[in-house]
């Protein structure tokens, strides 16, 4: 038996993970178990080189978002030009607190020749022949660091930068300074001079009266060209973009197909695009057009001679509304981007109602759906739009809601033979009784004659089952009867022959109460609500003919059709069951009091 030491001390498993104000940061790394007594550890040099030493949050999530920053150059020396002997190429140093990671950036210049951007990637760099990593005190501003054999002269910082070294790091830092003076920047600046006020006399190319006399001492037509180059100075660069439409439905095959118009102002080119629409069917080949001078007439080819030369479309030839030629093609051009509407409000002179939103999308076909051919009477209905639907039928899939719902569910009603248009009724039928249910689990209907020898009726009819359980359809159309459709006083047409329906038992009036949404005629507010609206005005001779009466469906039934109210018999019917035979139960739910 061994016993447990109480005056031993807790000497848990050691932890090489800890969480300090719940982030979680690497701990003291041990092995075993902890001695009772031992000094405290060495601070690892990562904790020493912190520059939080007093912070209780981890480097990541205290210097988390913070950026030191630095302007800087390199030169770098060019031959073989004319222009510079060498470049001066600025750049900007980044450097991320929470881990001390540096990259260098080239910010991008038009037309530079180099490649530009980062210069180099974010990691921590190591000094060069010293040991360790450049850290915020390595770069100061006024002085050189040196990246990979490449020497940056900082001259100067944010202003964040130089509140953090400042203030954090209490070191001292120069004012900014500016950059030496790069000789390409001259050169560019002479290309940039604007020569629109031009003191001079116009060049001969330029002057109208200059090329007339140059061109009769027999200079050549190529020499007194307009200057293109100054067009293409001053424009380029500048792309007036057009949406358009090629409407090729007239055609075989041919379809309403969007396109792109760009119309270039440094040389008067046009470009036309193909804008790919998802399952078109087409091969994405963007470019319909290739840049060039689109001809705003078509070309006529001679069989003798050299071509005759044409005119080619301008931008003042592009107007959103108008059609455009594009090699007998006519593209619409329904709309432009905002750069080309300035433009030409700035240019031409325009404004923003020469520019109409036009609506070109056509609303899509609707899905032409399968026509259902006519009911023939053969087989099931069901069954009949199942060959209609698919080549192999299905069985019909029933309504499992349905039937669980109203699986015991049967109506009854009393029904009586009725005369029709296609059946003349005899004395016989007229003495028949039938009972007629109705089954909600499937709406199917079956009727039962209960034989009955003390009225005159031949013996040949025994009564009994009259119609099997089945589905009955309304006379001439494909719909079939329901359970709502079904009330006393309703007239059911099975097989050219009329019910009348004219009772029902008590579960079949409870039911039709309880569920009043599909069976409204059982609902005693709304069946109040009609007749009164059609007793309006006659309230003295309601009241007269009720008050302190018994009320009898013959009483209730003449006063309505006296009144000249139209109803049903379930109606009546619903209105005894609620006043219970009293007329002054009657007369107080239609709200009629005696006449003063």
């Amino acid at each position: 038996m061994t016993f447990v030491d109480p005056r031993a001390p807790v000497q848990r498993r050691a932890q090489s993970l800890a969480y300090i104000n719940g982030y979680a940061v690497p701990g003291e790394r041990s092995t075993g178990l902890k001695p009772e007594v031992s000094a405290p550890p060495p601070a690892p040099e990562q904790l020493k080189e912190t520059t939080l030493p007093m912070s209780t949050l981890p480097k990541f999530v205290a210097f988390d978002r913070k950026v030191l920053r630095w302007n800087c150059y390199f030169k770098e020396s060019v031959t073989e030009s004319a222009v510079e002997n060498h470049r001066v190429r600025k750049c900007t140093i980044y450097m991320y607190l929470e881990d001390e990671s540096v990259h260098v950036e080239e910010p991008r210049q038009p037309n530079s020749g180099i490649p530009q951007g980062v210069f180099l990637k974010r990691h921590r760099v190591p000094k060069d022949n010293e040991g360790g990593v450049f850290g915020p005190a390595d770069i100061s501003v006024g002085s050189t660091c040196t990246m990979y054999g490449r020497t940056f002269f900082v001259v100067s910082c944010d202003a964040f930068t130089r509140e953090y070294l400042t203030g954090a790091l209490g070191l001292e830092v120069a004012p900014d300074g500016a950059y030496p003076d790069d000789p390409i920047d001259g050169y560019r600046a002479t290309l940039k001079k604007d020569t629109s006020a031009n003191p001079y006399p116009p060049a001969p190319r330029d002057d109208v009266l200059a090329a007339y006399i140059e061109a009769a001492a027999g200079k050549p037509s190529n020499a007194l060209a307009p200057d293109k180059l100054k067009k293409f100075l001053a424009n380029d660069r500048k792309v007036l973009r057009f949406f358009a439409v090629w409407d090729d439905r007239g055609a075989l095959y041919g379809e309403k197909r969007p396109f792109v118009v760009h119309y270039y102002l440094a040389d008067d080119s046009v470009e036309v695009l193909e804008v790919s629409e998802p399952n078109s069917g087409r091969d994405p080949f963007p470019v319909f057009l290739r840049r060039q001078p689109l001809p705003n007439k078509p070309l006529e080819v001679d069989a003798l001679g050299p071509t005759k030369s044409t005119t080619t479309y301008t931008h003042k030839d592009f107007v959103v509304g108008q059609y455009v030629k594009v090699y007998n093609r006519d593209f619409y051009l329904y709309d432009a981007d905002n750069f080309t509407k300035a433009w030409y409000i700035e240019n031409e002179g325009m404004s923003a109602a020469d520019f109409p939103e036009i609506d070109v999308e056509e609303k899509p076909l609707p899905i032409p759906q399968n026509a259902v051919p006519p009911y023939n009477g053969f087989g099931g209905l069901e069954d009949s739009l199942q060959n209609c639907i698919a080549l192999i039928p299905k069985p019909v899939a029933p309504d499992f809601h349905k039937q669980m719902d109203y699986a015991r569910t049967i109506l009854r009603y009393k029904a009586k033979i009725a005369p029709g248009e296609q059946y003349e009724l005899s004395d016989i039928d007229a003495e028949r009784d039938f009972i007629l249910s109705v089954y909600l689990a499937n709406d199917t209907i079956a009727i039962y004659e209960p034989p009955d020898r003390k009225r005159n009726i031949p013996a040949h009819i025994t009564g009994g089952k009259f119609l099997e359980r089945q589905t009955v359809l309304k006379p001439g159309s494909a719909e079939k009867y329901e359970a709502h459709d079904l009330y006393v006083g309703a007239v059911v047409s099975v097989f050219r022959r009329n019910f009348v329906l004219t009772e029902a038992d008590e579960y079949s009036y409870q039911f039709m109460e309880q569920h009043p949404a599909s069976f409204p005629r059982s609902d005693f507010d709304q069946v109040l609500m009609r007749i009164r609206a059609q007793l309006e005005g006659m309230e003295a001779e309601v009241y007269g003919t009720f008050a302190g009466k018994e009320v009898t469906e013959e009483s209730l039934t003449a006063a309505l059709s006296a009144c000249g109210a139209q109803f049903v018999k379930q109606e009546v019917v619903t209105v005894l069951r609620k006043v219970a035979g009293s007329g002054d139960a009657w007369l107080a739910a239609l709200g009629f009091q005696a006449p003063a």
